[in-house]
C-alpha cells in the first residue's frame, strides 16, 4: 500500500544524498538547484517542496551528518557528560575525520555566512541541551550560561575549521582532551559544587 510519509522521506533523503554527492566534488557557487533536482530524478518543484533554497539543503545535509554521528555514538552519561569515557567533542572530531571532504567543502569561502551561522546556532543548541548538569550548577548571574555555551560552540567550530583547512592529520583523542581542558579549566570556579554534593 502507498505510504505518503515514506515517499516524502524517501524523496527528501534522495535530494540530500544527491546534493552531498555533488557538493563533494563541485564548488558551492557552481551547484544549481536545477542540477540537484535533475540528478535526483526530480523537478525544481519537487526540490522546493522540501527545501527553501540551496543554503537550506546545505544546512540540512550538515544536520543529517550530525544526527548520524549522534545515533552512532554511545549514550552520554548525564552526570559525567561522557560517552564510553569520551567527551562528545571526541565523537564530533571523529565524524569530521570520517567526512573530511565534506568539511573541506563546507569551509569554502563561497559558503554563505548565513549557513555558517545556522550551523553554529545548531551546535550551540545541541551543546546547551547536553550540558544540563552544568547549567544546573552554574551560579553566575552574568554572563548567563547560554553565553558561555555560545562562546564554547563558536570556539569548537573554529577549531574544526582550522584543523580541516590546515590539512592536519589530527588525533581526535588528543584534540578532544585539549579542547575539554581549555574550555573547562576555569568553569569550576563558576559552579556551585556545594549543591552537587547535597543532591
Amino acid at each position: 500500500m502507498y505510504n505518503k510519509k515514506d515517499k516524502i522521506s524517501e524523496s527528501y533523503e534522495k535530494l540530500i544524498r544527491t546534493f552531498h554527492e555533488i557538493f563533494l566534488v563541485t564548488p558551492y557557487e557552481k551547484i544549481s538547484i536545477e542540477n540537484i533536482a535533475k540528478r535526483a530524478g526530480m523537478t525544481r518543484v519537487n526540490f522546493y517542496h522540501y527545501f527553501v533554497d540551496k543554503e537550506d539543503i546545505l544546512y540540512r545535509t550538515y544536520i543529517d551528518f550530525y544526527r548520524k554521528m549522534e545515533s552512532e555514538s554511545p549514550t552520554v552519561d548525564p552526570k559525567t557528560l561522557l560517552a564510553n569515557g569520551r567527551s562528545l567533542t571526541y565523537y564530533a572530531l571523529e565524524n569530521t575525520k570520517a567526512n573530511i571532504q565534506f568539511y573541506k567543502m563546507l569551509f569554502q569561502n563561497s559558503i554563505p555566512a548565513s549557513v555558517t551561522y545556522r550551523i553554529i546556532d545548531f551546535i550551540t543548541e545541541e551543546s546547551y541541551r547536553t550540558h544540563e548538569p552544568l547549567r544546573k550548577l552554574y551560579k553566575e548571574k552574568f554572563p548567563p550560561y547560554q553565553f558561555v555555551n555560545q562562546c564554547l560552540a563558536g570556539a569548537f567550530w573554529n577549531l574544526i575549521r582550522n584543523l580541516v583547512l590546515s590539512g592536519t592529520d589530527f588525533d581526535s583523542e588528543l584534540v578532544s582532551d585539549f579542547f575539554t581542558k581549555l574550555s573547562t579549566q576555569g568553569l569550576p570556579s563558576f559552579l556551585d559544587v556545594g549543591s552537587q554534593k547535597q543532591n
